[in-house]
């Protein structure tokens, strides 16, 4: 038997040792809001401080984990396989009452949604019978730049950040998408201008009035670092800006200060 170790077989061992390595630190979470720091983390791993902390640098940079101050969590690349629903139960729970709230004082569908990869991910819906016949469900996701709340949320982020998540959305249907990048991005400095609201008037949805339908949205970024929003839906001619906008904009307060 051949006991030369070739290089190919080391670059395999050291590529599965870092594989063991990251998964250790994975699964040294025990739920996914869960925060652990540096020491926390060499010690449920068993791995020394140094080595953990130059794996937690990269693990960050890719997006497993995400940093905030001293303290670690699980990131949107290891919450991908549970998605965003689980990731953010906390804010739907934190929402629940602000979202029956505002639906008693404007009587419209309202939204919460999280960013996720370009889309706004629908985390809850609640509404009346208009919210039947909207197409939007919970658990499922819509292009971040075609909604007011997606675009509400994208306001939070910087030129930089926007780019290459909508310029794959773009790129992915160009003939039916409405939107062009520079278009975009002079509404998104609008809506930073605007106290955060976002604003849409949309095609028609049969049985309800005009068939018009208005919606605003406003955006927050959570603790971890999530970017959320509150959309309200309504039939165009019974949507009243200068009496919806304010409680929108509370609301998204409300959400801020509970999670």
């Amino acid at each position: 038997m051949n006991g030369t170790v070739t290089t190919s077989q080391v670059r395999r061992a050291t590529r599965e040792s870092m594989l063991a390595r990251v998964t250790s630190i994975v699964d040294a979470y025990t739920s996914p809001h869960e925060r652990l720091n540096l020491e926390e983390l060499a010690l449920r791993t068993g791995l020394p401080r140094s080595t953990t902390h130059r794996i937690l640098l990269e693990m960050v940079e890719l997006d497993w984990l995400m940093r905030h101050e001293r303290a670690y969590r699980l990131g949107p690349r290891a919450l991908g396989t549970v998605g965003p629903e689980v990731a953010q139960a906390h804010v739907r729970i934190a929402a629940n009452d602000i979202i029956r709230e505002l639906y008693l004082r404007t009587g419209m569908v309202i939204h919460l949604g999280v960013l996720h990869g370009g889309h706004e991910y629908f985390l809850d819906k609640m509404g009346g019978p208009l919210a039947t016949a909207l197409r939007s469900r919970v658990g499922a996701r819509f292009p971040a730049h075609r909604g007011a709340g997606g675009r509400s949320m994208l306001a939070l982020l910087s030129p930089e950040e926007v780019d290459p998540m909508i310029e794959r959305n773009l790129a992915a249907v160009p003939s039916a998408d409405p939107w062009e990048l520079d278009a975009l991005h002079a509404e998104l400095a609008r809506i930073r201008t605007s106290h955060g609201i976002a604003y849409q008037s949309t095609g028609r949805v049969a049985g309800f009035g005009s068939g018009r339908i208005s919606s605003l949205g406003c955006a927050i970024r959570t603790p971890d670092g999530a970017v959320v929003s509150l959309c309200v839906a309504g039939e165009a001619e019974k949507v009243h800006l200068d009496r919806v906008t304010p409680l929108v904009r509370k609301a998204a307060d409300d959400l801020a200060a509970a999670v």
